[in-house]
């Protein structure tokens, strides 16, 4: 049985974007992840910075696991920083083309985090896809 939880985010006010590149291989895998999840998003914990990664077809979100806000009577956790590619997937000339992407803060002090995120993510990514290969090779 699965059971599903409503979770509520919040995106504060963007503070600062700088342009940056995400690694092919932070890209790459977090799409095989989610075309292996079969859902439009897909969670990620990033459990070293208290994080929590949402991946969209389009779009990376870092939630921080322990801010908390509310808007009128509903609360959520509060989006911290956004990775936007600034091209679609099918533009790329090839699988290890870095994605240029805009990175958008939404607090200022947040540089420390983005400074983590890329090897922070990519780690907790392949935690999550060593299981799913764990998990086949045992049912074979």
């Amino acid at each position: 049985m699965t059971i599903h939880d409503t979770q509520s985010f919040f995106t504060p006010d963007e503070f600062f974007y700088q342009q940056n590149c995400i690694l092919s291989k932070t890209y790459n895998l977090a799409h095989t992840l989610l075309k292996r999840s079969q859902s439009t998003h897909l969670f990620i914990p990033i459990r070293s910075l208290q994080y929590l990664a949402i991946i969209e077809m389009n779009a990376f979100w870092f939630v921080d696991s322990l801010a908390y806000a509310t808007r009128g009577d509903e609360g959520g956790r509060l989006i911290r920083i956004s990775w936007q590619p600034l091209v679609s997937p099918n533009q790329r000339e090839s699988l290890v083309q870095n994605m240029d992407c805009r990175v958008i803060f939404y607090g200022g002090d947040m540089q420390k985090t983005q400074n983590r995120l890329g090897n922070e993510f990519y780690r907790a990514m392949q935690q999550i896809d060593q299981r799913h290969k764990d998990a086949i090779s045992t049912n074979y």
